[in-house]
């Protein structure tokens, strides 16, 4: 009994030096320092802190899974009891957080008193592990199907993981990023689970592989002549036709598909949408694939699940191939002639033609004359070995004939005349012709006989008018270069005459003419009416005859010119001079020879030139006042002085020179003139280039008194 209730009273010191450890998402380690109890209880609370106090003299049962042992408030739990000092809490949530006491106590039986103060408290957040994943594709047809998983992990600590895929098939993968192909169709739940040290997580999606249909199709029987190979005109004249049959089965995951598509593609660019049977005419020949397309859709989703089947047919070529007929279309109403032909290599197949004017033909090449002008339907019909039917229709113009003749030609031209015009009848016709014309302008500028045609489409009648020209050549020939004769010779020109006629300027008509004077002389030659001229200039020279002049006397500043200039001529100085024109200012003989082709003549001359110049001196005021100085007005030079009048300012002559008198003393009628200025004419000759060069000076002079 001592011992109890030793043991019934209560401890004084509490435990101490908790920690916390060794978390993970679902458990944790908690140790302590035991306290002076003989007993101790660890109280658990989730996302709270611990509230409730233990009651003396009642007894917990505890567990440490968190939840199973006993209760304090109905959110707190016992989750040890006994005499250690650790304890793992197990069963936690991950990723919450959890409070702990450690409560000291003694007692037994019925007794039991609990140290609530004082007492340790800590708490701990569960680590966390979630797990999530994508697939590439979660609807898919069951042809060539794959799927890609992606895994997305978190967690609160970094920890190494372990991935366990279940796909559903009884097939499983420990990949992170598995790929899967089913074998069959079906809606599969796809599992991942994620383990790490005391961590788990999984997550389960579905994975769907749909059926696709099967199709099939052929020709309908229930429709007559139909065929895979048919004529592209059936009997009758009306155009191919093919009628299929849908033959598709469909399989289905558990319920039938909510959307089924049809689509016909005929191989001409024709498309059939949401039909089941197809049928299609063709309107050119040839083969074509035929493919039938269905798809299905599985509820809820709109993704369709597709296969196809296909069908070769074939449109016979049509007997009628349009590139190769030949046919005339219009033509004018005289002499018409039409040509029509089918150049085909099926010589099996049948003919017959229909004019439109009540005539028929039935072979593959023929031709048709109309009676009368109009338009006529062409129809043709032809049938081969196959039986395959064609029509061909189109249509000929039996038109009018229209003048398309032109006028404005002549017979002949000659080479390089000037451009002649033609003026046709018809307008916007085509000129055709060696020669160039260009819009009815025609040039002769090709030797020879030539046709010209002139075509016109009028109303579709194509007709050609033609005329015949010639152009000639011109007869040319030279007269050869120009000709210089002597005074008093004559020389003959002449030219071949050949198949030409002559005529000279003279007038002459013979080949030849004989040439005395100089001047212009032509020649025109004629042929075929087409004539050429030629013309040479003669020219005249005479013997040389000149004459130098008489030995001179000439001034300091005086020039002998000389110019004896004479044709073809050469000269010979005797100073070594060679011109025929030259300016002499030296003293000295000078003697020439002058020749040409007709002749030659020599002259000389002697020139003295005075060491000076030979001008006038006239002063310009004088003095008649006796006193020895400048009394008279009176001109001086190396001149001869001819004459001199002076006149007052009136115009009024008050003195003229007389004999050898050539000086003005001022007196006028006996008295001396009026001091004022007077005007001078003053008449004399100096010597220049060998003879006296009359010269006139005027001028006023001033008399002072």
């Amino acid at each position: 009994m001592s011992v109890l209730t030793s043991l019934a009273q209560g401890p004084t010191v509490a435990a101490s030096n908790m920690v916390i450890d060794q978390t993970s998402c679902t458990e944790t380690r908690i140790s302590w320092a035991s306290g002076n109890g003989a007993f101790r209880i660890v109280l658990a609370s989730k996302n709270t802190a611990v509230s409730s106090l233990p009651v003396k003299n009642t007894y917990y049962l505890a567990a440490d899974s968190f939840g199973n042992g006993s209760s304090i408030s109905g959110s707190e739990f016992i989750v040890y009891n006994g005499i250690g000092s650790s304890v793992t809490v197990k069963k936690l949530d991950p990723n919450e957080t959890y409070f702990f006491s450690v409560f000291e106590y003694n007692g037994s039986g019925l007794v039991f008193d609990y140290l609530n103060t004082n007492y340790p408290e800590e708490n701990v957040k569960t680590e966390t592990l979630s797990v999530d994943f994508l697939m590439s594709d979660n609807y898919q047809c069951e042809t060539g199907n794959s799927t890609d998983f992606t895994p997305s992990i978190t967690q609160s600590k970094p920890h190494t993981l372990v991935y366990r895929w279940d796909f559903g098939d009884l097939t499983n993968s420990n990949q992170i990023t598995p790929t899967k192909s089913y074998s069959t169709y079906g809606i599969f739940p796809v599992k991942l689970k994620v383990t790490s040290p005391g961590c788990i997580a999984e997550v389960v999606k579905y994975d769907t592989i749909a059926p696709e249909p099967v199709v099939n199709f052929g020709i309908d029987p229930a429709y007559p002549n139909n065929k895979l190979v048919q004529c592209y005109y059936q009997s009758g004249g009306s155009l191919n036709h093919f009628y299929f049959k849908d033959n598709s089965t469909f399989r289905y995951l558990s319920t039938p598909y909510s959307n089924t598509v049809f689509k016909w593609l005929y191989g001409d660019g024709t498309i059939d949408n949401q039909i089941i049977n197809g049928d299609v005419s063709y309107q050119n020949p040839g083969v074509y694939k035929v493919k039938l397309i269905i798809s299905n859709s599985f509820t809820p989703r709109d993704e369709l699940c597709t296969d196809s089947f296909d069908l070769t047919v074939e449109v016979r070529k049509r007997p009628i191939d349009s590139s190769l007929l030949v046919l005339d279309s219009v033509s004018c109403i005289n002499d018409n002639l039409f040509n029509f032909q089918h150049n085909t290599l099926d010589v099996t197949a049948t003919h017959l033609w229909d004019f439109g004017d009540g005539n028929t033909s039935g072979t593959a090449k023929t031709s048709h004359t109309y009676s009368s002008t109009g338009d006529y339907e062409l129809i043709l019909e032809v049938t081969d070995a196959n039986g395959c039917y064609d029509i061909y229709k189109d249509s000929v113009t039996v038109v009018n004939q229209p003048d398309n003749s032109f006028d404005g030609l002549k017979s002949f031209y000659c080479i390089g005349d000037e451009d002649f015009t033609l003026n046709p009848k018809i307008s916007e016709g085509n000129w055709i012709s060696t020669l160039t014309i260009n819009n009815g302008v025609f040039s002769p500028n090709l030797v020879g006989n030539h046709q010209i045609s002139y075509a016109v489409d009028v109303d579709g009648c194509m007709d050609t008018f033609t005329q015949s020209t010639s152009v000639f050549e011109l007869p040319i020939y030279e007269l050869g270069n120009d000709t210089t004769i002597c005074k008093g010779d004559s020389f003959v020109k002449k030219i071949d005459q050949e198949n030409t006629s002559i005529l000279w300027n003279t007038g002459d008509i013979d080949s030849s003419i004989i040439i005395k004077s100089p001047g212009i002389f032509w020649a025109e030659k004629t042929e075929n009416g087409c004539s050429y001229r030629d013309s040479v200039i003669i020219s005249m020279v005479s013997a040389p005859n000149f004459d130098l002049g008489n030995d001179s006397l000439l001034c300091g500043d005086g020039v002998k010119n000389i110019n004896l200039i004479s044709q073809n001529a050469i000269y010979t100085w005797n100073d070594g001079y060679t011109g025929g024109k030259r300016s002499i200012t030296s003293s000295g003989y000078y003697s020439v020879t002058v020749s040409n082709q007709c002749g030659s003549f020599t002259d000389d001359v002697n020139l003295t030139f005075l060491p000076f110049a030979c001008e006038i001196f006239i002063p310009n005021a004088f003095s008649p006042n006796d006193d020895g100085l400048n009394d008279v007005f009176q001109p001086t030079g190396n001149v001869t002085l001819k004459s001199m009048q002076i006149y007052n300012r009136w115009g009024e002559l008050i003195f003229k020179s007389s004999d050898d008198e050539f000086d003005w003393d001022g007196n006028y009628q006996g008295e001396l003139a009026h001091e004022g200025y007077y005007f001078f004419i003053i008449r004399y000759q100096k010597p220049e280039n060998g003879t006296e060069v009359p010269y006139v000076s005027k001028g006023e002079v001033y008399l002072m008194r």
